[in-house]
C-alpha cells in the first residue's frame, strides 16, 4: 500500500463518508479561516487606533461576557429547535454584524463604543451557534464515527490558527483592515450557504439514544437522496404539553448532569484542568520567553507553535486510535500533561520547554476529542444542547479566573505557578483513577441500557 493510500485509509476520515457531516465540516473550514482574519484585524485595529491593551481587553470582554451568559439559554433552544436552522441563523447574523464592522472601518467611522456594541451582538450569536453545532454532530454520524468527526473539526480549527493569522496579517498589510473584515463577513455567508445544503438526515430519531451503547445499525454513507427531512421537535414533544420555561429547562439540564455521576465528574475534571492549565499557559509563555529564556517574541512564537503542533497531533491521534475502554487512558493522558507542566517549571532551556509544551498539547488534544465524543455518545438526544452548553460554559467560565490567579502568582513566584499547576492536574488525575470513575466512564449510560431501537437507516 502506498503512503497516500495508507493515509486515506486512516480511521479519522470515516466521518467524511457521511454527506451531512462533509457539509458541516466544509462550512466550519470556511468559517474558521474567516475567523482568523477577524481576530487579527480586530486586534490590529483597536491597538492601532487606541494604542491601549486595556481597550483591546474591553472589546474582548464585550464579546466574551454575552457569549458566556447566553450559552445555557441557547443550549435549551438547541434542544427545542432544529440545530441546522440555528446554525444557519447564527452564520447569517454574524455575517451581517461583521459586515457592519467592515463598513464602519472602511468609512472611517469605527469607534470603541460601536466596536464594543457590535462585539457584544457577535458574542450573542456565537453562543447561539456553539451548542447547536455541538448537538448536531452526533445527529449527523453514528456513535462510532464521533471520534473521527470531532477530530476533523478540531484539527481544522487548530490548522486555521496556525496558517490563518500569517495570511491575515499579510492581507491586512496589502489591502487593509476593513477588507479583512469583508473576508470574514463573506466567510459567514459562504458557510451559511453550505449549511443550507445539509439535509438533516442521519442519527436524528428516537433510536439515537439506543445507538449510544448498542452496536450501530447500518447508515447510508454516500450521497443518496435524503430519506428524512430535518428533524423537528424531539419524539414525544407533543405528548408533554406546554414546554417548561427556559429557566426550568436549564434546571432540568443541570439535574440531568448531576444525576449521571460519570457525566458530573467529567465536567468537574474539565473545570479543574481548564483552571489549572489555561492561565499558566497563557500568561506563563510570555514570561518564559522574555524573562527566563530572553528569547523575545520569537521565543513566544516557538512556545505557542509547540503547544499548537502538539494539540494538533493529539487530535489526529484521537481520531485514528480505537480504544475499547478509554477511561484510564484518558486519566493517564491528563496526568502526563501535569507532569509536562512540572517539567516547564524547571526547564533550563527554551528547547526543553518547547518539548514539554508539545507533550502537554498532545495529551490535551487527545483528551478533548475522547471526552467530547464520549459526552456526545452518552447524552440523551433531547438533552444534547443543554449538556454541551454546560460543558462549554465550564471552559469559558473558569478561564478568566484561571488567568487572574495565574497573573497574580506569576508576579510572586513564577516557578511556583507552574509547579502548582502541574501538581493540581496530576493529583486530580491520580485521585480519579483510584475511584470507580474509569470503569464508570467505560460503562454504558444507565438511560440507554434497556433501549432497543436502532438508528434509522437512510436510503
Amino acid at each position: 500500500m502506498s503512503p497516500l493510500a495508507g493515509a486515506r485509509s486512516l480511521p479519522m476520515w470515516r466521518a467524511l463518508a457521511v454527506r451531512d457531516f462533509r457539509l458541516l465540516w466544509s462550512s466550519e473550514a470556511v468559517s474558521v479561516i474567516g475567523d482568523q482574519f477577524h481576530f487579527v484585524a480586530l486586534a490590529w485595529l483597536v491597538i492601532d487606533v487606541t494604542k491601549s491593551g486595556l481597550a483591546l481587553g474591553t472589546i474582548l470582554i464585550a464579546i466574551g461576557v454575552p457569549r458566556a451568559l447566553m450559552l445555557l439559554p441557547f443550549g435549551v433552544l438547541a434542544d427545542r429547535r432544529p440545530p441546522r436552522t440555528l446554525m444557519l441563523v447564527a452564520h447569517l447574523a454574524r455575517g451581517v454584524i461583521v459586515g457592519a464592522i467592515a463598513a464602519l472601518v472602511l468609512s472611517g467611522a469605527a469607534t470603541l463604543p460601536l466596536l464594543a456594541g457590535l462585539g457584544a451582538l457577535f458574542g450573542v450569536f456565537d453562543a447561539l451557534y456553539l451548542p447547536a453545532q455541538q448537538s448536531f454532530v452526533p445527529r449527523s454520524v453514528e456513535p462510532d464515527r464521533l471520534p473521527s468527526a470531532n477530530s476533523l473539526l478540531q484539527a481544522t480549527l487548530q490548522l486555521s490558527t496556525i496558517v490563518g493569522p500569517p495570511l491575515a496579517g499579510a492581507f491586512i498589510v496589502a489591502v487593509g483592515t476593513g477588507a479583512a473584515f469583508v473576508v470574514d463577513a463573506a466567510s459567514f455567508f459562504a458557510a451559511a450557504a453550505i449549511v443550507l445544503l445539509i439535509s438533516g438526515r442521519g442519527a436524528v430519531t428516537a433510536g439515537l439514544d439506543a445507538a449510544r451503547t448498542a452496536p450501530p445499525a447500518v447508515m447510508a454513507e454516500e450521497d443518496a437522496p435524503p430519506a428524512v427531512a430535518e428533524p423537528g421537535p424531539r419524539p414525544g414533544a407533543a405528548d408533554r404539553g406546554a414546554q417548561p420555561s427556559f429557566l426550568a429547562a436549564i434546571g432540568e439540564g443541570v439535574r440531568y448532569v448531576l444525576g449521571d455521576s460519570p457525566l458530573a465528574i467529567t465536567l468537574v475534571l474539565s473545570m479543574v484542568i481548564n483552571f489549572a492549565l489555561n492561565g499558566p499557559a497563557a500568561v506563563g509563555m510570555p514570561w518564559l520567553a522574555e524573562i527566563r529564556y530572553h528569547a523575545g517574541p520569537a521565543g513566544l512564537g516557538l512556545l505557542t507553535a509547540a503547544w499548537g503542533a502538539g494539540a494538533l497531533g493529539g487530535t489526529l491521534l484521537a481520531g485514528n486510535l480505537r480504544v475499547a475502554r478509554p477511561g484510564r487512558i484518558l486519566l493517564a493522558s491528563v496526568a502526563v500533561s501535569g507532569v509536562a507542566m512540572l517539567a516547564v517549571a524547571v526547564a533550563p532551556w527554551l528547547g526543553l520547554a518547547m518539548a514539554a509544551f508539545a507533550v502537554m498539547g498532545v495529551m490535551i488534544g487527545f483528551v478533548n476529542i475522547v471526552a467530547i465524543s464520549w459526552l456526545q455518545a452518552r447524552v440523551a438526544s433531547h438533552m444534547l444542547g443543554r449538556v454541551m452548553s454546560l460543558t462549554m460554559l465550564v471552559g469559558f467560565g473558569i478561564s478568566p479566573l484561571s488567568l487572574g490567579v495565574a497573573g497574580a502568582l506569576l508576579d510572586v513566584n513564577a516557578p511556583l505557578l507552574f509547579v502548582g499547576s502541574g501538581l493540581l492536574v496530576t493529583g486530580v488525575a491520580i485521585a480519579a483513577a483510584l475511584t470507580r470513575y474509569p470503569a464508570a466512564f467505560d460503562a454504558p449510560a444507565p438511560s440507554t441500557i434497556t433501549a432497543t431501537a436502532g438508528i434509522r437507516e437512510t436510503a
